[in-house]
C-alpha cells in the first residue's frame, strides 16, 4: 500500500510524462512548418572560416518518420503497460504477476521429480541422496543467508545443527517453523530485575545454570531475582517451546556470548528475533523436502544417552598438571569446566601473586571445528581459571589474561588447555 495519501504524485508522473511525448511531437510539426531566412543559395547565412556556410535544409524525412513512430509507440506501450503513475496498463501486466507465473511454470516442470518423494518420511527423505542434494540447493538458496552453509548458524542466527531448538526440533516442530515463521521476543527486564547489581547479580546466575564461567558469589546474590525470568524459562530455566524461550542450562546463547556483559544487556534492553515464513514460497513438496534436509544435520536428534558415550568422555575429561612451574589446565571437547584439584594446583601462583607478581593466563583450543567458536571457547576456558584464582583471594587486577598469538595449539586433547604462569 502507498505511503501517501493523496494521488497527487500519480497525476504529477503521468502529466509530465504525457506532457514530454506531445511536446517532442508539436517540436517535430513546428519545426517542418517554420520557414528560417534564407539567402538565395539557400543558406541562413551563417559563415565559419571563410567557407563553412550553414545550410537551411529540412529535417530527413526518415529521421522525422522514425521520431514519430517512437512517439507512437510510447503511447501505446503506456496503454497497454504500467508506466503513467498509478495506472495499471489495459494488459495488467505486473512484475510480481510475472514472477509469480515463472515460479508456477517451474514447479509444474519439477512435479515429476517430487512426485518420486510423495509418501516417504522426513526420515526416509533424509537418507534420499535426491532428495538432500535438491534439499541443499533449497536451503543454499533460501537459508544459507541467515544459518551459513553449514547450517552452524551465527550471532543471531541459531544453529540447526546442535540440540538447542527453541520451538522444537521434532520434523512436525521444523515443518511448522519453515513454514509459518517464528518470532521470538525477550522484553526487557531491567527496571523488573532492580538496580544494576541486581541485574549482574541476575546475569551471573543465569551463566551459573549452564556451568559457564561465572562469578559464584553474585549467582548466589541473583538466584532470587530469577522468578522475574521463571514464566518463560521455566523454574529451572530449561526453557519453554511453546513461547520459544530457550533453555539456559544449555551454554547456547543465539544472540552473542555467554558472559557477563551480553547477557546484562539482554536483560536491560531485550531482543526480537525474526524467523520469516516461507510457505507461500515453496510448494508442500519443497517444504517436506526442505524439513527433512534441516532435520537431518543432526540438530532434530536427541544427543546419545550418556551410558553410550561414556567411555569417550572418560578419555575425553578435564585434567589439571603442573609442569616447570606452569599450571596447565585441560578441559574436555567443547567444554570450559575446569577439572578437581585446581586450588592444590595454583597453590604456587597464588604464593607468587602474594609476593607481588602477577599471575598470567593464556587460553588455547585444538585445530578442530570452527575457528571462531573456538576462539570464543578459549576465551571462556580462560575465564574459568581467572574466576578460580579470584576464589582463592587473588585480586583481579593481579591477573593478567594473555591471548597467545597462535591459540592453535594442534590436534587432541593436550591443544584444549589453559595456562597459568607467574609472570
Amino acid at each position: 500500500m502507498s505511503d501517501f495519501t493523496s494521488n497527487f504524485w500519480s497525476i504529477y508522473i503521468a502529466g509530465a510524462t504525457l506532457l514530454g511525448i506531445f511536446g517532442c511531437l508539436a517540436l517535430l510539426w513546428i519545426s517542418g512548418k517554420t520557414k528560417a531566412m534564407t539567402a538565395s543559395d539557400n543558406t541562413t547565412g551563417h559563415v565559419w572560416d571563410g567557407d563553412l556556410r550553414e545550410m537551411n535544409n529540412p529535417l530527413p524525412r526518415w529521421w522525422v518518420g522514425l521520431f514519430v513512430i517512437t512517439c507512437l509507440f510510447s503511447l501505446a506501450y503506456l496503454y497497454l503497460y504500467p508506466g503513467l503513475g498509478s495506472y495499471a496498463g489495459s494488459l495488467g501486466w505486473s512484475q510480481t504477476g510475472q514472477f509469480d507465473k515463472e515460479v508456477a511454470r517451474g514447479n509444474e516442470q519439477s512435479a515429476p521429480i517430487y512426485a518420486a518423494f510423495a509418501g516417504k518420511s522426513t526420515e526416509a527423505l533424509s537418507k534420499d541422496p535426491q532428495a538432500m542434494a535438491i534439499g541443499d540447493r533449497l536451503f543454499m538458496n533460501n537459508c544459507a543467508q541467515c544459518h551459513g552453509s553449514d547450517a552452524r548458524g551465527s550471532t543471531g542466527f541459531p544453529n540447526l545443527t546442535d540440540a538447542q531448538w527453541n520451538w522444537g526440533g521434532t520434523p512436525e516442530q521444523i515443518h511448522a517453523s519453515i513454514t509459518n515463521g517464528r518470532t521470538g521476543i525477550m522484553t526487557p527486564m531491567g527496571a523488573a530485575v532492580g538496580t544494576a547489581e541486581d541485574v549482574r547479580n541476575l546475569a551471573n546466575h543465569v551463566l551459573s545454570l549452564s556451568k559457564s564461567p561465572h562469578d559464584s558469589t553474585r549467582a548466589n546474590l541473583g538466584r532470587d531475582k530469577f522468578v522475574t525470568c521463571a514464566a518463560c524459562h521455566g523454574a529451572d530455566g530449561k526453557g519453554n517451546q511453546a513461547l520459544g524461550a530457550p533453555n539456559l542450562t544449555t551454554g547456547v546463547f543465539t544472540h552473542g556470548p555467554g558472559v557477563e556483559a551480553h547477557i546484562v544487556n539482554m536483560i536491560n534492553n531485550g531482543k526480537t528475533g525474526v524467523m520469516p515464513a516461507w510457505g507461500a514460497k515453496f510448494t508442500p513438496e519443497q517444504l517436506n523436502v526442505l524439513t527433512a534436509y534441516v532435520w537431518g544435520k543432526g540438530g532434530g536428534v536427541p544427543p546419545a544417552p550418556a551410558a553410550v558415550a561414556a567411555p569417550a568422555a572418560a578419555q575425553d575429561a578435564a585434567s589439571v598438571v603442573v609442569e616447570d612451574g606452569v599450571v596447565k589446565f585441560y578441559f574436555a571437547t567443547g567444554k570450559a569446566e575446569i577439572a578437581a584439584g585446581a586450588d592444590k594446583a595454583l597453590a604456587e601462583v597464588v604464593a607468587g601473586v602474594q609476593a607481588g607478581k602477577k599471575a598470567v593466563v593464556s587460553g588455547y583450543v585444538d585445530s578442530t571445528g570452527n575457528a571462531a567458536q573456538n576462539e570464543e571457547l578459549a576465551k571462556q576456558r580462560a575465564f574459568a581459571v581467572r574466576d578460580q584464582l579470584k576464589a582463592l583471594g587473588v585480586a583481579e587486577d593481579m591477573i593478567e589474561l594473555s591471548k597467545p598469538g597462535d591459540i592453535d595449539a594442534g590436534a587432541g586433547a593436550q591443544a584444549r588447555r589453559v595456562e597459568v604462569k607467574l609472570g
